[in-house]
């Protein structure tokens, strides 16, 4: 979503709020000004980042409006907390989710709630626990050195569009085990980001906007249906050739319901849209930014790259070894931090007690994970990059509900383990065998879309 002339830059160009007093005590204001009609989709459009990260200042609970609909920020990490865990029950999860459910379906993880999501979710489980997940590394690994295959050193390596290739191609193969597609890669590739952009989009702007007939409407629904088509037939040729186990589209289809009865296609390949769109967002971004921060802080690259040296010893990254990657893993850590998802909502089913402000029943509810990310209150020099702020005695004085990347509650991602063993296999696998350096003089920008990506991110492999 939004034009990335308009969001703020790196840690280089920090946002306002980023020089904020850390104290607990914010001005309380009545909220941001609105705009008759659109309410504050202008500047979440236009600034979104900035936007979100500026709510803190009005209060614990803000009121926003997107377009007519109203709808109240939660900015305090205790409130979130009790938003997605302790009071969980008396949510769910609210138009940002409904939006996901016109892409992908209503019946993947991603948009449903209460005993429909439970019940999935305890089905799906055990097939993203570690001893299940481990199968798909070597899958990862060969993909990543496969996209990297062609580097010559000297060259001018893409490192978004890098990172998104092994995303996609991780994804695929996971999905399909030792029978990866080549074009439901290609289809993949070529969409999710107009469908990941439009998703937000819709969110912020009022209703009528998508029913205008402008041409990024009508790319939207192309991908839209593109895209099922795609997952429709991979769920035909699974189910034609049997289930062998080697993938989740394997797993998938040999799913049954309570009653022993098969889940349907419409089922599955909800579930698949949902995994390709929530995955290859955060894996793919995550991986960008983590090479973007290392090229502009070499000490932390060097560390990185010596601790991947002496651990791996010569040896492929395989989930035993990658477990000692201890630094490694607080500089994934801090990426995750720096560049979360910014936008998340929910929706209350009975009134709702937040602080000292009760909501009534169907009330619309976001909150940031981004902007809990860079609140100076919890995350000191909150734009500085600093994998240490992860040292255990730093990490644990931090309150819950400030570090949510994956979410938290009944909510969390279901892939944040495969996501994390994927992102570090791709970076220890490229980081033993090569150095990507800036490029100078080449500012790079965050662009809101569902999570934050890098506008452009170009830099010279060695």
């Amino acid at each position: 979503m939004t034009s990335s002339r308009k969001t703020p830059g790196t840690s280089t160009t920090p946002h306002p709020s980023a020089s904020a007093s850390a104290s607990a005590s914010r001005p309380r204001r009545p909220g941001p000004p609105a705009l008759p009609f659109i309410g504050h989709a202008w500047p979440l459009m236009r600034s979104p980042l900035r936007f979100v990260c500026e709510l803190a200042s009005y209060g614990d609970v803000v009121p926003v409006r997107l377009g007519p609909l109203p709808v109240q920020a939660v900015t305090h990490p205790d409130l979130v907390h009790q938003v997605l865990v302790t009071q969980a029950r008396h949510f769910v999860r609210g138009r940002l989710f409904e939006k996901a459910g016109q892409i992908g379906g209503e019946q993947g993880l991603v948009v449903t709630s209460g005993t429909t999501h439970l019940q999935d979710r305890r089905a799906l489980q055990p097939h993203f626990r570690r001893e299940h997940i481990t199968g798909f590394a070597e899958g990862i690994r060969q993909a990543t050195e496969e996209v990297t295959a062609h580097w010559k050193p000297g060259q001018t390596v893409h490192v978004d569009r890098m990172a998104t290739e092994i995303a996609l191609a991780s994804l695929v193969r996971s999905l399909l085990g030792d029978r990866p597609s080549k074009e439901l890669t290609g289809v993949f590739h070529q969409h999710l980001p107009t469908l990941s952009q439009g998703l937000m989009t819709r969110a912020v702007l009022p209703e009528w906007c998508a029913r205008l007939p402008l041409p990024a409407n009508r790319a939207f629904q192309r991908a839209i249906d593109t895209t099922r088509a795609a997952v429709e037939e991979a769920i035909v040729v699974c189910r034609r050739r049997g289930a062998d186990e080697t993938g989740l589209l394997d797993m998938l289809t040999a799913q049954r319901d309570d009653n022993g009865r098969p889940w349907s296609d419409t089922k599955i390949r909800d579930h698949v849209l949902h995994l390709a769109l929530a995955g290859v967002e955060t894996t793919g971004a995550t991986l960008a930014w983590t090479f973007h921060e290392l090229g502009r802080n070499p000490d932390i690259a060097d560390r990185l790259r010596a601790e991947v040296d002496h651990t791996l010893n010569g040896a492929p990254a395989t989930p035993a070894n990658i477990t000692a990657l201890t630094y490694t893993g607080r500089v994934i850590t801090e990426t995750l931090r720096r560049y979360a998802m910014w936008l998340a909502m929910r929706r209350t089913t009975v009134p709702v007690t937040l602080g000292a402000h009760t909501l009534p029943a169907g009330t619309e509810v976001v909150y940031s994970a981004y902007a809990l990310h860079h609140d100076p209150r919890w995350f000191p020099h909150p734009y500085r990059f600093d994998p240490d702020r992860w040292l255990p005695e730093t990490a644990h004085a931090l309150p819950k509900g400030v570090y949510i990347p994956f979410g938290s509650g009944v909510h969390k991602c279901i892939g944040d383990s495969l996501a994390l063993m994927e992102i570090t296999i791709a970076l220890a696998t490229i980081c033993r065998h090569w150095h990507l350096t800036s490029l100078p003089g080449r500012p790079v920008r965050e662009v809101a879309r569902a999570d934050v990506h890098p506008d452009h991110l170009p830099m010279t492999a060695t």
